[in-house]
Parts: C-alpha cells; sequence; structure tokens
C-alpha cells in the first residue's frame, strides 16, 4: 500500500517515506493501521479501536492515543492539519489517506494532431496549451523547493526518540493515576522527559501542568516552583493544540486550584468536555470544582459518568466514593470504596478514606481496622501499630486522632490543612482554627473544601471559620 508517498510493507511493519526514510512500527501500531486502512473515513470510536485491535483486552484509551501519535510519528503528519488520521473530537479518529493510484500510461503514445492523446471524458489540450502548461509546472515545482530551502520544515524525531518520547509519556500517565507524592514526582520527571525530546507536542506540556497542580493539593515543598511550571507549560499546550481537550482541563485546574476562581474554571472545564466528551479525568476534575462549591448531585454526576467511562480505575471509583461522603450518602461511600480497594487492595489513600468514612458511619471499631491495614502498608512497625491500639482501647478514635495532630503538627512538610482534619477530629477545634489559619496564609488547596467538609462541620457559625471559608475562593 501507499498514502501519499509512503509504502507500507505490512509483512515487515515497515514505513518507508518518499525520501527513503525506514519506520519500524510496534504490532499494534501496524495492527491499527492495517485496521485504518481498510476502513476510510469511517469515524472510529476508541471503544471500537480496543475491540477490534485489541481484540477487547484490557487497555485505556492512553494505548490507542500512544498508537496514533506513533503512526503520525511514521507518516510525519501534523494533529493539527492532518493529512493522514483526523481527530474527531469527543468521538475518535478517522483515516484520510487515499490510497495511491499510479496511472499505467504507454512508455510511446500516440500524438495526434491535437499534441497529447485523446482519451474518453478529457479536453483535448493544443501544443500552445502545453507548452505553457509545462512552463507553470516548471514554475511551481521551482517554487516548491525555493520554498523548502528558504522555509524548511521542522524534521519529525527519529523513531528512536519518537519511541522514547512514547514511552516516557506513557509512563508519565501511568504515575499520574496514582495520588502518592512520590508518583506524581515520577510522572513530572517522565513528562519532562517526554518534553526534552520534542516539545513541540502539546500532550505531554497539558499533562505535566495537571500534575504540577496535584503536587500542590498534596502540599508539595516548592510551591512557587511548581505553580510557575504549571502555568507555563499550560501557556504552552494552549499554543501548540488551542482545541485540545486536555490543555483546556489543565488550565481549568490551574484557574481553580491557583486562581481560586470557579466561574472562569468552570468555563474551561465545560469547554474541555465538549472538544471530548470521553476523557474521564476531565469529568473527575470537574467534580472536584462541584463538590468544593456544594454542588453534590452534580458532582456525583460527573464522576459517575467518569467512573462507567473507566470501571476498572480505582482513582475513578475513589472520587465518586467521596462525593457521597460530601452529600452525606455513606452507605454507597463505603459500597465505591471497598470497590476501589478490591482493585487496589495496597492503596494507602484508599484504606485512610474508608477508614473516614466508616467513622463517619459511627463504625470506630472497622475504621480502626482500616487505618491499621494502611499503618502497617506504609512500613509502620508492630511497636508503632502497637502504641495506636492501645490508644484506641483507651481514647477510641478521638484518641487516635489526637496522636496523629500531636506527631505530624511539628513536621513543617506535613500540610496544616491535614492536621487541622485530625485536630478537629479529635475534638479539639481551637487547634483545628488555628492550623487552618495557617493553612489559609498559606494558600494549601486543602481550604478550598473548608465550606463543606464533613471534618469541619461542627464548626460552622464561628465567626473566625466562617471567615476563613469566605476567603476560601478569589483569595489570590
Amino acid at each position: 500500500m501507499q498514502f501519499h508517498g509512503y509504502s507500507v510493507d505490512a509483512v515487515h511493519r515497515t514505513i518507508t517515506s518518499p525520501d527513503g526514510r525506514v519506520v519500524r512500527l510496534e504490532p499494534k501500531a501496524c495492527d491499527l493501521l492495517l485496521y485504518f486502512a481498510a476502513h476510510p473515513n469511517e469515524t472510529l470510536s476508541r471503544e471500537q479501536l480496543i475491540a477490534e485491535v485489541w481484540n477487547g483486552k484490557f487497555v485505556t484509551d492512553d494505548a490507542v492515543m500512544v498508537a496514533v501519535y506513533a503512526l503520525r510519528q511514521a507518516f510525519e503528519d501534523d494533529s493539527r492539519a492532518p493529512r493522514f488520521i483526523e481527530t474527531i473530537r469527543g468521538r475518535g479518529y478517522r483515516w484520510i489517506a487515499v490510497e495511491d493510484r499510479q496511472s499505467c500510461l504507454s512508455s510511446e503514445p500516440e500524438l495526434g494532431q491535437a499534441g497529447l492523446p485523446g482519451q474518453a471524458g478529457l479536453p483535448v489540450l493544443h501544443s500552445r496549451s502545453l507548452t505553457a502548461l509545462w512552463a507553470l509546472l516548471i514554475a511551481v515545482g521551482t517554487a516548491a523547493f525555493l520554498w523548502a530551502v528558504v522555509k524548511p520544515p521542522q524534521p519529525m524525531p527519529s523513531m528512536e526518540r519518537t519511541n522514547a518520547l512514547v514511552r516516557a509519556h506513557a509512563r508519565g500517565l501511568f504515575f499520574s493515576e496514582r495520588r502518592t507524592r512520590a508518583d506524581l514526582e515520577q510522572a513530572r520527571t517522565e513528562f519532562r522527559k517526554a518534553i526534552v525530546v520534542d516539545e513541540r507536542f502539546a500532550e505531554p506540556h497539558a499533562a505535566l501542568a495537571e500534575v504540577c497542580v496535584r503536587l500542590i493539593e498534596l502540599g508539595a515543598n516548592d510551591v512557587a516552583a511548581h505553580e510557575a511550571e504549571a502555568r507555563r507549560e499550560v501557556a504552552r499546550a494552549l499554543e501548540l493544540a488551542p482545541e485540545l481537550a486536555i490543555s483546556h482541563a489543565a488550565l481549568a485546574s490551574t484557574q481553580f486550584v491557583l486562581d481560586r476562581d470557579v466561574e472562569r474554571a468552570e468555563q474551561s472545564f465545560r469547554h474541555a468536555m465538549q472538544l471530548d466528551p470521553s476523557l474521564p479525568g476531565i469529568r473527575r476534575r470537574y467534580s472536584y470544582l462541584l463538590g468544593a462549591t456544594g454542588r453534590f448531585a452534580e458532582a456525583t454526576e460527573q464522576a459517575r459518568i467518569a467512573a462507567n467511562l473507566e470501571p476498572t480505575s480505582s482513582p475513578a471509583l475513589s472520587d465518586l466514593a467521596w462525593t457521597h461522603v460530601l452529600a452525606g450518602r455513606l452507605a454507597e461511600a463505603e459500597k465505591a470504596y471497598r470497590e476501589a480497594l478490591r482493585l487496589d487492595p495496597a492503596n494507602v489513600e484508599l484504606l485512610f478514606s474508608l477508614g473516614y468514612c466508616l467513622d463517619l458511619r459511627n463504625e470506630p471499631a472497622e475504621a480502626m481496622q482500616s487505618y491499621r491495614r494502611a499503618l502497617q502498608i506504609i512500613g509502620a512497625s508492630d511497636a508503632t501499630i502497637a502504641r495506636f491500639d492501645r490508644t484506641f482501647a483507651s481514647s477510641g478514635l478521638p484518641g487516635v486522632y489526637a496522636a496523629w495532630q500531636e506527631r505530624f503538627q511539628t513536621s513543617e512538610g506535613a500540610p496544616r490543612f491535614v492536621v487541622a482534619f485530625y485536630a478537629a477530629r479529635a475534638g479539639r477545634s481551637s487547634d483545628a482554627l488555628a492550623l487552618l489559619r495557617e493553612s489559609s496564609a498559606r494558600h494549601e488547596a486543602g481550604t478550598l473544601w473548608l465550606a463543606v467538609h464533613p471534618a469541619f462541620a461542627s464548626m460552622h457559625g464561628q465567626r473566625e471559620f466562617d471567615a476563613l471559608v469566605a476567603s476560601s475562593f478569589h483569595a489570590r
């Protein structure tokens, strides 16, 4: 097969460019190419491609994106002005390249009086017109050559560099799905690697910006550097691909978390979902905004859509569970947390979240069991766990929370909002208020949840607490 001068060898899985450059494809990228070629000009959804090309095996949408990206590199195709693969917003992809058809003309055509062989349906050109046509072709060819010399196109990366870029981006996506600070730092490193390989693609820039914002949410050190990087990468992503959904989603996250501007952030989230409604990560982030502003029904709706789009994602189920917690639907929250843990049983964050949900359900023994399991996974010593067990036996969960407050309050690296949570659950309202003042002064992202977080429900009506809630948004 040939498309626009590129030759495809399906047996050896290679693509040869018009200038002789040979690119070897990964097996699934080659399978995807053959499927595209067999369905020209059809809009093919990611779900259809996973079912047909990956035989329905469990893979994420990212696998399709990586294979499409590899094909675009092999064909030197630009997603903004495609000749081979067109992205159909919110629906999938379409193969638009037409297979080359070379004419089989006689080597010595019989010229009639008109100067060109007469063919049915084609006009006959006189010799003067033929001369003018050749002159035009020569002029166009010369102009194209001069344009290429004067303004050469930026070369596409080699296949080795392309593989490095795809590998780094895929690793970044993997680590970004996990929620520990260490995993997100690893994701940050991988996205940076992808950008170093070739900085012209918007996806790693947008993903890097999102990771920087999430690190700030987790209380990472050097917030100013993370914020500067997030804003810089968002701007670059939008410059490279102004109609890319994840670029606008990253913009929305900066507007929500960094600028505290709910209205603009919601507009950006909605625009991102219009560009591609099939991306669950965007809906999950949007559900945070809706939940933090008290719109629990809408938050649950977005989180549920995301979980349906990604039914085997424990983070998606965890986000759905959190919207239930905010709305007071604790039985549904527990069910979602347990399903998420079934998919990822060693997830410490999920175990702590389930423990808190069980605490709210007035099931302290089961809550402590979940907390104990989390402590075991993070490597707490048997002596430490035994000490917490004794505290629980004598003072219940409030005593355990008080011990955690005292343990982390002296640590500068611990977000003040988290320590305030422990203080509030321990019944130490004055300590919690003082810690929340520090959290607000530091512009910690946790303060976005002050108005709706169940841990601080008993503090509503206190003048200083209500003032902190009022300053949660538009505080920058």
